[in-house]
């Protein structure tokens, strides 16, 4: 699965990251691997991916529970062996899940103690949700140069509670805007926005339209250390990017030519906004897919 998800990548010329899920314990049976299989399919997946054209590997345990001492360790070998790699995983999405970390690694102080112990926390680590976790945790992780990805649609749809992103900012950690689409509701990152507005007004927090996308853009690539690269279209960068056209949908354009700047612009293509205002997607300046409306008003895609 991770050679077809390099290869299709390839083949469109995207930048991705990707990496072999790893489980030993506490997993579907079919899916298990070994501290020891686990390192070395992980290792010879690097050495063919990692860095071929705009190709990147994460190592990549599935999350805490599902993995045992000696394959933590395991992951944190290839990290120093690997030292530009990336490190993904999930961290205190759910309150049980954080209750069962504790009792399955008794020694630890938290959570994220959890990884810290086994090289797991530094750039290029990014975590998901980092939901129920404390200050000293999230000043950690900014020390370390580790990133959160904030997922409120997975949140939002499982009920694991609200990312509390005023204090990721207050402790300086970078964030970037995830779909997390196993646990979430779709790849749409409008929509994905969207839910991250909602959680932020549950916590009594105001995520503007200016910082949703940034969350989203270069926010992102700043968390994943390639803003450099991508993130928004300065020159000389490689020109990854969507073209949205807010009149392919009547609520859109509608919404759009009534709004009286660019934060309600973009506030309203945030809520609103579905795959339909999709009209071109680009990869390193090149023309991807065209995207138009049939006369009876459905969607047809082509890839060009």
């Amino acid at each position: 699965s991770v050679d077809a998800i390099f290869e299709a990548a390839q083949k469109y010329g995207m930048r991705l990251i990707a990496g072999k899920v790893l489980m030993d314990k506490n997993c579907p049976e079919d899916l298990r691997d070994t501290p020891e299989t686990g390192y070395e399919q992980s290792k010879q997946l690097i050495e063919k991916w990692h860095g071929r054209d705009r190709l990147s590997y994460a190592v990549t345990p599935r999350f805490a529970i599902t993995s045992s001492e000696e394959q933590l360790r395991e992951a944190g070998r290839l990290l120093q062996e690997y030292p530009d790699v990336y490190l993904h995983t999930h961290l205190a999405e759910n309150e049980e899940e954080v209750a069962q970390v504790a009792r399955q690694f008794p020694w630890s102080s938290s959570y994220l103690d959890v990884y810290e112990r086994f090289g797991l926390v530094r750039e290029r680590s990014v975590f998901a949700h980092c939901i129920h976790m404390h200050d000293d945790d999230r000043k950690l992780m900014a020390r370390k140069g580790a990133a959160m990805a904030f997922c409120p649609s997975s949140n939002l749809f499982l009920g694991s509670g609200l990312f509390d992103l005023a204090a990721a900012r207050r402790c300086g950690v970078r964030v970037g805007a995830g779909s997390d689409v196993g646990g979430g509701t779709g790849l749409n990152m409008l929509a994905t926005l969207a839910d991250g507005y909602k959680v932020a007004q549950l916590s009594k927090q105001c995520l503007s339209p200016f910082k949703s996308f940034y969350l989203a853009t270069l926010g992102a690539a700043q968390a994943l250390r390639i803003d450099s690269s991508i993130g928004n279209i300065s020159e000389g960068k490689e020109a990854d990017f969507l073209l949205i056209d807010p009149a392919r949908t009547a609520i859109t354009e509608r919404r759009w030519r009534r709004s009286s700047d660019i934060a309600a612009k973009l506030f309203a293509l945030t809520m609103l906004g579905q795959y339909e205002v999709v009209a071109d997607t680009w990869l390193k300046g090149c023309r991807q897919r065209r995207a138009a409306m049939s006369d009876s008003g459905e969607l047809v895609r082509e890839v060009l």
